[in-house]
């Protein structure tokens, strides 16, 4: 499974173990924070300016979404900076994540939105807006998690695109990460280096 790795401060993470690194836009407009970079970067975006980009180039921009048209607006976004900047046509890819409710009712519409969709993932700060608490006691999603889970599984296999799983909040990740393995996500967000490298162990 790939690891998405979420940065959480200027300072290059250790990327030994990651197949991107995810950044927050705001976070790579600090001087110098994207470093040399070895591998994908996903700049994750709410409403900016396209024209603000920093250097290098994103791989793909990670757009917390809610409906289609969105993903399709920024699609057409994309088109127009590319040819602005020189850059290919479509070299610029979107991976739209889940963190509202809004999002999980509306993941149904991201299907046929943009040919530059390349994932949908989703995030489990999901819970603050629902109330609820992450894990159980046990260490697995909480029902109600669960459920938009399964809803952004099935949105991504209806797209024909990459499947991510949620960053897991707590330190014991290992049952998680088997359980995304074995319902077929492809990729996870990790917090750390650590995670990151135990998301990257199994197939």
């Amino acid at each position: 499974m790939r690891a998405y790795l979420i940065a959480d401060g200027i300072d290059e993470p250790d990327l030994s173990s990651a197949d991107a690194w995810v950044v927050d836009v705001r976070l790579a407009m600090t001087e110098g924070a994207l470093g040399q970079r070895r591998v994908a970067l996903l700049l994750r975006i709410a409403g900016i300016d396209l024209d603000g980009l920093p250097e290098p180039r994103p791989d793909a921009i990670l757009l917390p979404a809610s409906h289609g048209r969105e993903i399709a607006h920024l699609g057409a976004r994309l088109a127009v900076h590319e040819a602005e900047h020189g850059l290919a046509d479509g070299s610029i890819g979107i991976v739209a994540l889940i963190d509202s409710a809004a999002g999980v009712l509306g993941a149904g519409s991201f299907a046929g939105a943009s040919p530059r969709l390349r994932g949908i993932g989703w995030d489990a700060v999901l819970a603050t807006e629902l109330g609820a608490q992450p894990v159980t006691a046990e260490g697995d999603w909480s029902p109600v998690l669960a459920q938009a889970r399964a809803m952004v599984r099935l949105a991504a296999a209806a797209a024909g695109v990459e499947a991510i799983e949620a960053a897991y909040p707590g330190e014991n990740s290992g049952k998680v990460i088997a359980a995304a393995r074995r319902d077929g996500f492809t990729a996870m967000f990790a917090r750390d280096a650590l995670q990151a490298r135990l998301i990257g162990a199994g197939p």
